[in-house]
């Protein structure tokens, strides 16, 4: 890519970019000299916003994509409010050309008016001025708004709802005072009607620094911001950040908040493993690899237990096999059957085809006669010889 070198002259611009005079300003998902290129488009995270280059962050996050947030930061512990008033001023009348915002007429009013209620609220300390919401009839009737700053403390709402109060005795007292004689004259720079004074009951707060941490921490982060004070300064905090009451202990670990709420982050030291909830839980690596070689060794053992019963068991198997080789040689020797056989001397299938006789006759007629056994007869048998060996 060739780079332009900077001229005043003015260059077009592609795929919506504006010339500031030096380079052309792109919009998210082009780039180049004259945004010819398509790039990827990068999603500014948590409020952010792309200007061209990168991704504009709010004061609570950081990163490329504004995807990180900080862990802390100062905020101006001030609470701006206002109080709706309306007094009639009898001492002017009213034109038309007060409409007018850009006319002298409305210029001098506002002056004389503003310059009057600063001598009638004189002693607030929360008073900052006054904003003209409207002109009326009636010689002039006076919409406007009372401006006040009060220090952020956690019930400054109390404080506000005094300084109210002290604003109504205020302006009432003076518009009760400051009247036209008899003669329709006023000794003040304004006089009012002492009837038609109204002051709102309450204020209108338009900047709570809780609130503001909370708006520029995004709609998934808020509800984890709050305010935090040390010494005489106030920043807006999350439960990850270090040293205050509402912090999150993470004892061996790391806190960073998730959009699911803060968790903590366990570390993995040389020595130890750590985890649970506030990573308030270690184990020592030696004594797992301790325990890991106990294990091991057991196993072992238990194998070689195995293998031993194994082969006895094998050899006890073969003397049994053995034995019953013998008996078996002892059968045939002496022309008896083997042990656990049958043979059947009367009936053989292999005979020829003409002499073959149906089992189903044969078994008819068979009648197992025990009349030639004698019960008295012994029995002599050679007893085996038994031949001992060791393991």
């Amino acid at each position: 890519i060739t780079t332009l070198a900077p001229t005043t002259t003015a260059v077009n611009c592609m795929n919506g970019g504006f010339w500031t005079g030096d380079k052309c300003i792109c919009p998210n998902g082009f780039g180049g000299d004259r945004c010819e290129n398509i790039v990827n488009v990068v999603n500014c995270e948590n409020g952010g916003t792309w200007d061209g280059l990168k991704c504009q962050c709010t004061s609570l996050f950081y990163g490329p994509r504004c995807e990180e947030l900080v862990e802390s930061v100062e905020i101006e512990p001030t609470v701006a409010a206002s109080v709706e008033v309306s007094v009639t001023v009898t001492s002017q009348e009213y034109s038309e050309k007060l409409q007018d915002r850009k006319s002298e007429e409305f210029s001098n009013f506002n002056k004389t008016f503003t310059k009057q209620m600063a001598l009638i609220y004189a002693g607030i300390p929360e008073y900052e001025g006054v904003i003209i919401k409207n002109l009326s009839k009636g010689s002039i009737v006076v919409d406007y708004d009372v401006i006040l700053k009060a220090k952020y403390t956690p019930g400054f709402e109390n404080t506000l709802d005094t300084v109210v109060k002290n604003l109504e005795t205020k302006i009432k007292n003076a518009t009760e005072v400051q009247v036209q004689d008899v003669n329709n004259n006023c000794s003040a720079l304004l006089c009012f009607n002492s009837t038609a004074t109204k002051v709102q009951n309450s204020a209108t707060v338009s900047v709570n620094p809780e609130e503001t941490c909370k708006k520029e921490a995004g709609e998934d982060f808020a509800k984890f911001v709050t305010l935090g004070q040390k010494g005489d300064k106030w920043f807006c905090i999350t439960p990850c950040s270090a040293g205050y009451s509402t912090s999150k202990n993470c004892s061996y670990g790391k806190c960073q908040l998730q959009r699911s709420g803060p968790q903590c982050l366990c570390l993995i030291t040389d020595t130890h493993w750590y985890s649970g909830e506030n990573c308030d839980w270690g184990i020592q690596k030696s004594l797992v690899y301790g325990l890991g070689g106990a294990g091991v060794a057991v196993l072992l053992v238990i194998l070689v237990i195995l293998l031993v019963f194994s082969i006895r068991f094998r050899k006890d198997a073969q003397r049994q096999r053995s034995r019953v080789s013998e008996m078996y040689k002892w059968g045939e020797e002496e022309g008896r059957a083997s042990p656990g056989t049958f043979h059947n001397f009367g009936f053989d299938h292999n005979e020829e085809r003409e002499n073959y006789m149906p089992l189903d006759s044969v078994y008819n007629t068979f009648q197992p006669s025990l009349n030639h056994i004698n019960p008295e007869r012994k029995i002599q048998i050679q007893r085996p010889q038994v031949v001992m060996t060791s393991l």
